[in-house]
């Protein structure tokens, strides 16, 4: 601030200038009023005017000084900002922007950081205050470096929550939808995932080569999820996490994907069968095989221990919807012809029918890859077929069957189905029921007792049509060889001898000498 002297004469000369008007005002008042001014009056008045013209003169210079170094002062006077962190000042900055650029770049560093946790920058703890003074220059540089040491940093993650509940911690949200699109992928496929507008099914056209195309596509069926979704609420959280909460997105999988194990074991009791154990159970016959490799033909021991563990539910469950397009034989349909001259039973095949195709279209319902519905959507013939044209007998011959076979037991459920299952032949269908045990059709009794090779008291039945049945494991046998037996006629009591572990009857059919399925003649 300037710093003005003389101040003492400038009052006096103030004082008289105030006093000198006073006297001037009053002489004016007198003469108004008719009284003159004598001459050392006016000799008064002559007296201080020159020190009042001083006076007012220096009044101005120094209003004038006042104003001029005003302006002056306001004119280099320089904005800046007080920078607080948390409260705590940092510096003093000449422009906001240069702070923001400084907390950018932080930012920009932290996101590219090799760090196992996700580091965000506690940026709303910088405060500003506005300054404003004379000539102030400030220290950009310190102010920023200071700041950098100042500003701190805290680790976040995303928090994967399945129904409510915290499962596991991530780094960030992609590597969370990442870990859950892998889930997904497990059970259906990302390349089978039909796109928006890419799902119509297209129709195979018949012509001279339409044979070979069906053939084609009957070898390559069009597989197509057109939906996939969890069963369970699943739900991706950022949060403030402490770094030693994250997962290993590895681990994070199979704990999402793997139940834990259930031990579980079973001793096998006098009666007891594969089919039996698994009805009585609730168990597949499929877990009780997979689990005990040991097991073959189906044989088992009274004693035997058998691993049935299981392992829980997962924690995410995928629901997937799928459409399957493939060509289907349409085998070639039967038209019969009766003959009173051919014995009941017997047939002969006028004129061979060949098979047709289809194109069908199956909706798949699937739980983590396992069906649980299917239904047919859509079915396109694409070659007709031409019907079997057999000539059928109707002339009634004592002992010979008619070719139509009812369940030997009553109540009859399977337990064991005929085929290779899970590497095991199995020739026949075994199955439980009522014990009395009839012939499946009418014929003449071709064995009847005890037969080596495992199935122990056992019957098998001539039908005289090319047919024959066997009947296995009997506790009795009621019926002697040669002997006529009618459709439904009582030939044993159901038992466990040969080599069976568990009552039941094993069942079997023959046509022309060759194994056939019973599920297709029951």
């Amino acid at each position: 601030m300037a710093d003005f002297r003389g101040t003492n004469r400038i009052r006096k000369i103030l004082a008289a200038a105030r006093q000198t008007f006073r006297f001037v005002q009053f002489a004016q008042r007198n003469g108004n009023n008719g009284t003159g001014i004598t001459a050392q009056e006016t000799h008064s008045v002559r007296k201080y005017r020159k020190p009042i013209i001083i006076a007012s003169c220096s009044i101005a210079a120094v209003i004038a000084a006042g104003v001029i170094g005003f302006n002056y002062v306001e004119a280099n006077k320089v904005d800046y900002y007080q920078v607080l962190v948390n409260g705590e000042v940092a510096g003093e900055i000449s422009s906001q922007e240069k702070v923001d650029q400084l907390i950018a770049d932080k930012i920009e560093e932290l996101k590219h950081a090799d760090t196992p946790a996700q580091l965000v920058l506690n940026d709303n703890q910088v405060t500003f205050a506005a300054e404003r003074a004379y000539k102030k220059q400030t220290d950009d540089e310190a102010t920023l470096n200071r700041l950098e040491g100042m500003l701190k940093t805290h680790a976040v993650g995303v928090k994967v929550v399945v129904e409510g509940e915290v499962v596991g911690v991530v780094r960030d949200e992609a590597t969370a939808k990442k870990l859950l699109q892998r889930v997904k992928n497990k059970y259906a496929p990302a390349r089978l995932v039909a796109k928006q507008g890419d799902m119509e099914v297209r129709s195979l056209s018949v012509n001279a080569a339409g044979a070979d195309e069906a053939k084609a596509a009957e070898d390559k069926p069009k597989r197509v999820v057109t939906a996939v979704s969890f069963a369970e609420k699943v739900e991706t959280v950022e949060d403030v996490i402490d770094a030693k909460q994250l997962s290993d997105p590895e681990e994070l999988f199979k704990t999402l994907t793997e139940g834990e194990p259930i031990p579980r074991t079973y001793t096998v009791k006098k009666g007891d069968c594969i089919g039996c154990i698994a009805a009585k159970l609730n168990i597949s016959e499929e877990l009780i095989y997979t689990n005990n490799k040991w097991i073959k033909n189906d044989f088992i021991n009274i004693g035997d221990v058998l691993d049935l563990s299981q392992e829980e539910p997962p924690i995410l469950n995928v629901n997937s919807e799928e459409e399957v397009t493939e060509i289907e034989v349409i085998e070639p349909p039967i038209e019969y012809q009766k003959s009173d001259s051919m014995k009941l039973g017997q047939q002969k095949v006028l004129k061979e029918g060949k098979e047709g195709s289809q194109q069908v279209t199956y909706k798949l319902l699937k739980r983590n890859g396992a069906l649980i519905e299917e239904e047919q959507i859509a079915r396109q013939v694409l070659i007709e077929p031409i019907p079997t044209v057999i000539l059928k007998g109707t002339k009634v011959i004592r002992g010979v069957g008619s070719g139509k076979f009812i369940w030997p037991v009553s109540g009859a459920r399977i337990t064991s189905y005929m085929g290779k299952r899970w590497g095991r032949s199995h020739n026949g269908i075994d199955m439980i029921g009522k014990s009395n045990i009839m012939a499946a059709d009418e014929g003449v009794v071709e064995f009847a007792g005890y037969k080596s090779g495992g199935l122990g008291n056992a019957v098998i039945i001539d039908h005289g049509n090319g047919f024959k049945t066997t009947y296995g494991h009997m506790k009795s046998v009621k019926v002697k060889k040669g002997q006529v037996v009618e459709k439904g006629d009582s030939i044993g009591v159901m038992g466990s001898t040969g080599r069976s572990t568990g009552t039941h009857l094993h069942f079997e059919v023959h046509l022309n000498g060759k194994l056939k399925n019973p599920t297709s003649y029951l």
